[in-house]
């Protein structure tokens, strides 16, 4: 085989985009602790290493990793089991293998084995996105892991699996698959630092007003027999969120008042007025959700030519049958989130909970604590201005006020000395390093590749954009390393064996089609 036809297939713009954020990563880290700098260089090349052993294994089969996902993803959720059991406990998290100066998480390893299963289960000829059985072996393959970690807990590791509903929307799944994740989440922090009943109203007549809003501007019957539906499963949703108030609120102060445990950060939970609040507002999300379809039941039994209604055809019931089942179930699992949130945080290490809390109520009143990296963190990137303070030259990183600057918190050295114009510049790097990826992804013949090529940019955008929103307060700290510069080996071999997979199973299809 002739040497150009052996470099035919691979794509040297990842390489080439990876390779730079990888040096300027190590850079930084070296510029925060020489040590760590080189021992960085030391990971990286045995993750090569580890590449070199995967083109060698997999050799000439175009299938090696789909035939051998199931041992992978079996290999990952194994370790997340020992990891619970022999596991080193570091800052309140049972995550991590210690093996001397090596410490190994598996978490990491756990997102590259279940991206490969479910990139496997997608492709088989049998998969049907619309058999409940099929999506419920999917369902499977995520929670196992997901399941394991939290148990550590990590919750940033669980966040990042959310990234796997991008590609499943991709293949077809509906768009509240790549929704879920991200209502729930928002529900979950919401819930946490207000009222559940408020926020389950609020919610409630946000989907009303939307619901209206369609049915004033659509003309096309089925999106408005859908509508219907709704509007009849937001009206149960607001009967049972009054019924319920209703039956809290007639327990007498004492006994309400013993269940303010459970809610610490919502001591208006069991006041009076919450319940006549629920009540009031209730009722008027009930009323206005029936008088769209009283209008439209009458209209319908009056079956004049001169109105727009037509009497109801088996198909039209059946879709506000199912839309009206699939809102009640919607909303009633909105409903437990939203009351388990308080309950669940509650349940949550005390530095977790504050990090979550620096959120609202500002990183100076956790000063002393959780807050203490973030009010660092941003104090250093604001003093790197525009062009920074020049490398190795941070006055903040020098004095050690963040500690642990070298890891999560990689990027408030990126702030202070390369300045806004090389924050910029990374993240511009990194938009590129990601886009083109998804683009890869996207070129794929094989939907096994397809699948997992919008894993792995999915879990990467994931990774780089949580963390910069965590360094820059606008996100809750959780833990999430930033892509080839935060300090670790287990984050950057995770990353290099995601990336480098992707590539291998590029180039082999790449090599076949010549």
């Amino acid at each position: 085989m002739s040497q150009n036809r052996l470099l035919q297939g691979i794509d040297w713009t990842v390489i080439i985009l990876g390779l730079i954020l990888l040096i300027f990563g190590i850079m930084n880290v070296y510029s925060v602790d020489s040590e760590r700098g080189i021992k960085q260089i030391i990971w990286f090349t045995l993750g090569l290493g580890m590449i070199l052993g995967l083109v060698v294994i997999s050799g000439n089969n175009r299938n090696f990793f789909e035939t051998y996902s199931p041992i992978i993803y079996a290999i990952s959720v194994f370790l997340l089991v020992g990891v619970l059991i022999f596991g080193k406990e570091i800052n309140g998290a049972k995550a991590w293998y210690s093996f001397g100066p090596v410490s190994l998480q598996p978490a990491e390893f756990a997102k590259i084995g279940t991206s490969l299963l479910l990139a496997n289960f997608i492709n088989n000829p049998s998969s049907n996105l619309r058999s409940i059985p099929f999506l419920a072996k999917l369902a499977i393959v995520v929670i196992i892991p997901i399941s394991l970690i939290l148990l550590q807990p990590d919750l940033g590791s669980v966040i990042v699996f959310c990234s796997l509903s991008i590609p499943l929307y991709r293949e077809g799944f509906q768009p509240w698959v790549i929704l879920s994740p991200i209502v729930v989440l928002i529900i979950f922090l919401i819930s946490i630092v207000q009222i559940p009943f408020y926020v389950l109203l609020f919610f409630g007549f946000i989907l009303l007003v939307i619901v209206l809003l369609i049915l004033v501007f659509t003309y096309n019957k089925e999106i408005e027999d859908a509508c219907h539906g709704v509007l009849i499963g937001l009206f149960i949703f607001f009967l049972l969120l009054i019924g319920t108030a209703a039956i809290l609120g007639n327990f007498d102060e004492e006994t309400r008042l013993s269940f303010g445990h459970l809610f610490p950060n919502n001591a208006l939970f069991f006041k009076e007025a919450t319940f006549f609040n629920t009540l009031l507002y209730g009722s008027v999300g009930a009323v206005i959700s029936i008088i769209p379809v009283v209008i439209m039941k009458v209209s319908y039994e009056k079956d004049t030519s001169s109105s727009p209604f037509k009497l109801q055809s088996g198909v039209a019931a059946n879709i506000m049958t199912v839309s009206v089942i699939s809102s009640i179930v919607v909303l009633l699992f909105t409903s437990i989130i939203s009351f388990i949130s308080p309950i669940v945080f509650e349940k949550l290490p005390k530095h977790q909970k504050e990090r979550v809390m620096v959120l609202y109520e500002g990183e100076a009143k956790y000063r002393d604590t959780s807050g203490y990296n973030l009010l660092y963190s941003k104090t250093a990137i604001g003093s790197g201005e525009l062009l920074g303070k020049g490398y190795n030259q941070g006055t903040i990183k020098k004095g050690r006020f963040v500690p642990e600057q070298w890891t999560d918190y990689i990027f408030c050295t990126v702030g202070e000395e390369w300045g806004f114009v090389g924050s910029v510049a990374l993240v511009i790097v990194y938009a590129l390093f990601v886009g083109r990826l998804f683009y890869i992804a996207e070129k794929q013949k094989n939907r096994f590749a397809r699948f997992y090529g919008y894993c792995v940019a999915s879990i990467l955008f994931f990774h780089y954009f949580i963390n910069i929103a965590m360094v820059m307060g606008l996100f809750p700290t959780v833990g999430i390393p930033l892509p080839f510069f935060s300090y670790g080996g287990s984050s950057l071999w995770g990353f290099t064996i995601l990336i480098g997979i992707f590539l291998i199973i590029n180039y082999k299809q790449n090599q076949s089609l010549i």
